[in-house]
């Protein structure tokens, strides 16, 4: 019998967090200068034009690497996964897990989890492999497809499969 285990990143709220903090301490510093010498105040196109190149750089970042729709933690618990994104709590039943994948966008990799049928969390769900795999696809896509086997098992072998 396996114990309950942590398969994914133990730091995504901090993370996550990092991120927005970072573009917003970008911004302020992209228009700080001018508001301290004044020339925000006088002439603010220059750095509303800064910040705004930095606001569609930042979007774009957040955009393809998905960082704001990855859940916070999930606990491997042998025959159910238990999901946690802020505040909510999912536990998802093996048995309700259609498929996991490893997919990747700006520099990140993440396991995609399919749902048979969509909880709190909608119809699947991405969370951060632990940050021993982040540079090791071949170690998160094994991370994947133990998921998607076991999943199989628990539907009697991959029986009544979703179209």
């Amino acid at each position: 019998m396996r114990a309950m285990e942590v398969i994914s990143f133990k730091n995504t709220g901090l993370f996550k967090r990092g991120v927005w903090l970072s573009a917003a301490a970008l911004l302020t510093f992209a228009v700080t200068p001018a508001a301290l010498d004044g020339s925000l105040w006088r002439d603010p196109s220059a750095s509303l034009f800064a910040a705004g190149i930095l606001a569609v750089f930042f979007g774009y970042f957040l955009h393809t690497t998905g960082i704001h729709r990855v859940v916070d933690e999930v606990t491997d618990c042998e025959d159910h996964l238990k999901v946690q994104r802020g505040r909510m709590e999912e536990i998802v039943p093996l048995s309700n897990v259609a498929a996991a994948e490893v997919s990747s966008g700006g520099g990140l990799h993440r396991i995609t989890v399919r749902l048979r049928e969509p909880t709190n969390l909608g119809g699947q769900f991405e969370f951060l492999p632990q940050a021993s795999l982040w540079s090791n696809v071949a170690g998160v896509r094994r991370v994947a497809i133990s998921l998607s086997e076991r999943a199989k098992q628990m539907n009697g072998g991959g029986r009544n499969l979703p179209n």
